[in-house]
């Protein structure tokens, strides 16, 4: 044993004498300065020290190597390894690694790949995941960190859109982040289960920032990759099954105004509508002319809880005045239903 440890004492002295002069941030072994999608040092030897967000073959597609995801406080990347570089005892969620390899690409992912040293520093606790608002997507920013979508203290949560469909090893489904979707991408080398994900279902989804874009410019593509099967937390808002639309001041904030609300002063009105169980729904905006200004769903399964802004579908602000929100839903049979609300844009007092 003291043999050993003499041995892991020398071994952490020369690690400190090579990176000591190239050590990088995550975020400058990763940068992209041209933003073409492909990182400034691809090819060259970096050296890094960051945590791992889970464990070394949470996302293997194979027994020989490792794929997996470190960050440390400025950036997150995927490491891919081949078990040869692997730290004895494996990688585990919350081990600080010392990593010395080549920074590469694979298929808009950007990869430091150990090519001569992977050495476990300690062991720290994961990072919490970035809290990510509303409306946000994954972008390469956040490409490498962990992220979690849906804040229940802010009466925020994900919507499944689309059925998990089953392809290359693992399984693709799609979530509504209040307008914007967020492509889902669960591994089967995860061990998730998904079975029961449906659309309409409403969650509290972490995972990690990804991506695959087979093309450059590598700007699409982006993923959330769940780690875990407590990754995906359901959630069961009380959203009654009757069909109905109501309009109403935001969940986390009771007194905010609802309707009638003032867009220019960064007011929002919050719209809650639902129905029976697979139920699909639509919502526009009308204008007192009857004109089609909004489209705020589109075809959506589920009912669900949704904020807007009092702007067009060119993003500009609508005009003071009242609106008619017409909410269609269509059952599994093709019976179709509609109701009607009107909400008032206001403009502050003088």
């Amino acid at each position: 044993m003291r043999k050993q440890l003499l041995m892991l004492a020398v071994l952490l002295a020369c690690v400190g004498i090579t990176t000591a002069q190239s050590l990088m941030t995550v975020a400058e072994a990763r940068y992209d300065g041209d933003s073409d999608g492909i990182p400034d040092l691809l090819g060259q030897v970096v050296s890094i020290v960051a945590v791992a967000t889970c464990e070394g073959n949470t996302f293997s597609t194979s027994g020989s190597s490792l794929s997996f995801y470190v960050q440390d406080t400025t950036a997150g990347i995927n490491v891919y390894s081949y078990t040869e570089y692997e730290p004895p005892g494996g990688v585990q969620a919350g081990d600080s690694l010392s990593i010395t390899g080549e920074i590469a690409i694979y298929n808009g992912l950007t990869e430091i790949k150990p090519t001569i040293q992977m050495v476990e520093l300690g062991v720290t606790t994961v990072p919490d995941p970035l809290q990510m608002y509303r409306h946000q997507g994954v972008t390469e920013s956040l490409e490498g960190l962990l992220l979690v979508f849906g804040n229940e203290s802010a009466g925020e949560w994900v919507t499944v859109a689309t059925v998990p469909e089953s392809s290359g090893g693992g399984y693709n489904f799609e979530v509504w982040n209040g307008q914007t979707v967020v492509a889902i991408r669960v591994n089967e080398s995860t061990g998730i289960n998904i079975s029961g994900v449906q659309p309409g279902d409403k969650y509290f989804i972490t995972g990690i920032g990804g991506q695959y874009d087979s093309e450059e410019p590598y700007n699409s593509g982006y993923q959330l990759l769940p780690r875990y099967q407590t990754d995906l937390v359901p959630f069961f808002p009380d959203i009654g099954s009757y069909f109905h639309l109501d309009i109403k001041g935001s969940p986390s904030d009771p007194s905010s105004p609802g309707n009638p609300f003032a867009p220019c002063l960064g007011e929002l009105t919050y719209i809650e509508y639902g129905g029976s169980s697979g139920m699909t729904f639509t919502l526009t905006v009308f204008d007192r002319a009857g004109r089609e200004v909004a489209h705020l769903v589109e075809s959506r399964s589920g009912g669900d809880v949704m904020e807007w802004n009092g702007h067009d579908d060119n993003d500009e602000i609508l005009p003071m005045g009242p609106y008619i929100l017409l909410l269609e839903g269509i059952d599994g049979s093709g019976d179709r239903k509609t109701t009607t609300e009107t909400v008032v844009i206001a403009s502050p007092m003088e």
